[in-house]
């Protein structure tokens, strides 16, 4: 069966939006995704610990530095990891989940995010994804990012192929992008390369 998804958008908005009339003007807009250790080779020789030290896996260092930006990471064995606490520079900040639960990590629920309701993304509306499916400009914020500062948000796009996908065919268009908060719903798209872990996941 195809995996179902919608975007998920990570930010930090260093601005208040009242109403549909309201448009924040260049925000910049970056990518993330599911970081897979398959995408990795070389040594093992780093140690992915939870955050009271238990050892969770021994992967490549550039996978781990991967899983630790990215925040949630495939193993090769199918297991997924998530950000648990602060890493503090290091690799023991990990947890396992139930990736039938939360195949994309733990998220905000959108009762407690300070940006849950839907937003317009002027820029998304009309815009060809990798799936070939259009999508209607409107995304849903659940979960809020760490490693980037304000008036920017954080799009998931699933995993890494599609990010390229994205800006090779888009490239600068996406960088700066116009947003309202308005209503609307957040569309519905199917992505049959993540149904193997049998993705849920609102984007």
């Amino acid at each position: 069966m195809l995996s179902t998804f919608r975007f998920l958008l990570a930010v930090t908005l260093g601005l208040t939006l009242f109403s549909a009339s309201v448009f924040a003007k260049e925000v910049k807009m970056t990518y993330y995704w599911v970081s897979e250790e398959s995408d990795f080779a070389g040594p093992k020789n780093i140690q992915l610990r939870s955050c009271s030290g238990e050892v969770l896996a021994t992967v490549n260092r550039q996978f781990a530095a991967s899983a630790r930006m990215e925040g949630t990471a495939i193993l090769g064995n199918g297991k997924v990891i998530n950000l648990q606490c602060d890493c503090n520079g290091g690799y023991s900040c990990f947890s396992f989940i139930d990736e039938k639960l939360y195949p994309y990590g733990q998220v905000l629920p959108p009762t407690t995010s300070p940006m849950a309701p839907p937003l317009m993304v002027e820029q998304l509306k009309g815009i060809k994804l990798p799936n070939g499916q259009i999508h209607n400009g409107c995304v849903r914020v659940d979960d809020q990012g760490w490693s980037f500062g304000d008036n920017q948000i954080d799009f998931m796009v699933g995993i890494k192929k599609y990010y390229v996908q994205m800006d090779n065919k888009y490239e600068n268009l996406l960088n700066y992008i116009d947003i309202a908060h308005e209503e609307c719903v957040p569309g519905v798209y199917k992505a049959p390369e993540l149904a193997r872990i049998a993705l849920s996941v609102t984007f």
